[in-house]
């Protein structure tokens, strides 16, 4: 495997674009750039690309009262395939301004892209540790061969400016057992000592957590790995631990993971474990897999705590390698994040989702209404709705225009074929429903069950003409509030 060629260049896939490469390449595209911004399949109040595409959220943090949102980017997809972090911050998650991009692939440790990282505050400093990815050209496999995967950190002071990036790990630093896919840092601190984990594929497939610890964040020795007793899937990536009162918790997407029914139904999959671990000893114990969506269009979750104390999480509203069609492409821009939620555990021990309280200074007109008397109204495309249900047997909720929420025989079940560009059903087994509230945009609906006991998350494309809300069902009892949502 050669890193050099023979002409004493890195041997990589794609050339690195260093900052001014960026900075010529948008100022010849702001045609293009003012074209996307006119596109009528925007989001209204997600976070998406200014243009190209954009992937998993990356070292998200609240420095100063400002929240900064990190996220692979790849402003000329597909033309010109460079990965960076853009960039966007906000002070309340309604308005955000679109900041220069933040970490560029202009090292030989990440010439492939910086690829996916977070943020670890201390003293005023904030951490940002990222998997630093590097191709060779070549007949390889790029699972046991043919890549790097470097641990690199760089450090802010405000989280505009940035340090000298510096090496931490390198593929011979991780245990000797794993293939060259090791990638997405996130660290913390506990027990006085800090600690890394990475999601991980072994040489055998298997997929799993790598824990390390340091005593200065920048020398890194190999501690454990966290993996159930049986394998499941072949690759763990974004991992995320948080600790929420006496609860820890580790978030991961595993990869290759068989669908089961209802379970486990999108290409690659994304959920939760229960950990036991003191973080001092070897001994650990993972609780069962828990999803964390349920519909088409979630991924690489990332969590951080703001300065509230608050837990939370933004997602990818996509997943790799689906096949959906995505009609934006067309129009220059690819993908979205999640609405920010705010994660609590409920009375089981289990992690559940809320929308961020200051997503209610999205709510415009307000109609509301008791369910005895029936739900039908026109809506626009973006709105928020919330029914409060004291009885529901069984039911049907029309969603716009044709998407489809319908529970029978303990099962609910969310209906895109009409206008999912290839999504189609999915759905989960619940006893009792007594809230839903769901969040639609121009081209996305969030649907939070039982105070985000279990969430539904998906894009949709539909004329966004003659839309409405209508729910059907025999002796349905409970009240309904419907709020526009606008900045």
């Amino acid at each position: 495997m050669k890193r050099i060629n023979e002409n004493g260049e890195y041997n990589m896939v794609k050339s690195p674009m260093k900052k001014d490469a960026y900075l010529k390449h948008f100022q010849e595209r702001q045609e293009e750039y003012r074209r996307v911004q006119q596109d009528p399949l925007r989001l209204q109040y997600h976070i998406q690309p200014p243009m190209g595409w954009l992937n998993d959220p990356n070292g998200l943090c609240q420095k100063d009262g400002i929240y900064h949102i990190y996220f692979q980017y790849c402003p000329f997809y597909p033309e010109l395939g460079s990965i960076f972090w853009g960039h966007m911050t906000t002070k309340d998650f309604i308005h955000y301004e679109e900041q220069e991009p933040a970490v560029y692939s202009d090292t030989p440790w990440d010439c492939n892209g910086p690829y996916s990282g977070a943020a670890y505050q201390e003293n005023g400093t904030v951490f940002f540790f990222y998997t630093g990815n590097v191709r060779y050209e070549g007949d390889y496999n790029y699972v046991t061969d043919g890549r790097e995967q470097n641990t690199i950190l760089i450090t802010s002071e405000d989280g505009f400016h940035f340090s000298e990036k510096q090496l931490l790990m390198r593929n011979e630093d991780y245990p000797a057992d794993m293939s060259k896919h090791v990638r997405d840092p996130q660290v913390f601190r506990e027990k006085e000592r800090y600690f890394m984990i990475q999601g991980a594929r072994s040489v055998k497939d298997e997929g799993s957590i790598l824990l390390f610890e340091s005593e200065d964040l920048r020398n890194w020795s190999y501690k454990l790995r966290f993996q159930p007793e049986q394998p499941f899937g072949y690759m763990w990536e974004c991992p995320n631990y948080l600790k929420i009162g006496e609860h820890k918790f580790l978030l991961t997407c595993p990869q290759g993971v068989p669908a089961n029914g209802y379970d486990f139904a999108n290409v690659y999959q994304c959920g939760w474990f229960a950990l036991d671990y003191d973080f001092e000893s070897t001994d650990y114990r993972l609780g069962s897999f828990h999803q964390l969506d349920r519909g088409f269009d979630f991924y690489a979750p990332q969590v951080f705590k703001d300065e509230a104390g608050r837990w939370i999480l933004l997602g990818w509203m996509a997943v790799p390698d689906s096949g959906y069609e995505e009609p934006t492409l067309e129009n220059g821009w690819v993908h979205a994040l999640t609405i920010p939620r705010e994660l609590y555990v409920n009375e089981a021990g289990c992690l559940c989702q809320r929308p961020l309280k200051e997503l209610e200074g999205l709510r415009g007109k307000r109609v509301c209404g008791s369910l005895e008397k029936g739900l039908h109204e026109a809506t626009l495309p973006c709105f928020e709705l919330t029914l409060n249900l004291k009885a529901a047997e069984d039911f049907m909720l029309h969603i716009r225009e044709s998407a489809l929420l319908f529970y029978q025989n303990g099962e609910l079940v969310l209906d895109m074929s009409g206008c999912g560009k290839g999504r189609t059903f999915r759905g989960l087994k619940i006893s009792k429903i007594w809230k839903l509230q769901i969040f639609s945009d121009t081209t996305s609906l969030e649907i939070f069950v039982n105070d985000g006991e279990e969430v539904f998350t998906s894009r949709i494309y539909d004329s966004m003409e003659s839309l409405e809300i209508r729910m059907d069902g025999q002796e349905l009892s409970g009240s309904w509030e419907y709020d526009s949502c606008g900045k």
